[in-house]
């Protein structure tokens, strides 16, 4: 993260200012082989991906075009994740909200293009989970 980054090299510390709670997936979200439990992980599934939204309007702003079709594909992978189990709704985390939104884009410049890159890890650290339960179901 910090390779090419002067503002980064003095201080791996930087990294860590960072206060995004982004969703992750752990072994208690019953989406990894071991301990799987389809119903428990379409719930995390769902409302992960549903917390990610708020992280993909902070990206429109540098994205644009990209951002907003991949937030639409996001949500109608939702979608389909919810067809999977109806009668259950996954409600976001209430910690993603537009208080965090107008905080990111606050930023410095440094900060904000970090932020990005986390979020996009993140993003694609989830997509990827994602992906490995829904070939388990």
């Amino acid at each position: 993260m910090c390779d090419n980054h002067e503002a980064c090299k003095n201080s791996k510390e930087a990294l860590t200012e960072n206060n995004l709670n982004l969703p992750k997936l752990t072994s208690g979200d019953g989406c990894f082989q071991s301990g799987f439990s389809q119903k428990t992980c379409l719930m995390r599934l769902t409302a992960g991906l549903a917390e990610f939204q708020v992280y993909l309007q902070y990206l429109q702003s540098t994205f644009e075009d990209n951002a907003k079709a991949m937030q639409m594909r996001i949500k109608a992978l939702v979608n389909i994740l919810r067809q999977k189990s109806p009668d259950e709704e996954a409600i976001p985390e209430p910690t993603t909200d537009t208080g965090l939104l107008e905080q990111m884009r606050s930023q410095n410049e440094w900060r904000k293009t970090t932020t990005t890159r986390l979020i996009l890890r993140s993003l694609e650290d989830f997509l990827q989970f994602t992906q490995r339960a829904v070939r388990i179901m």
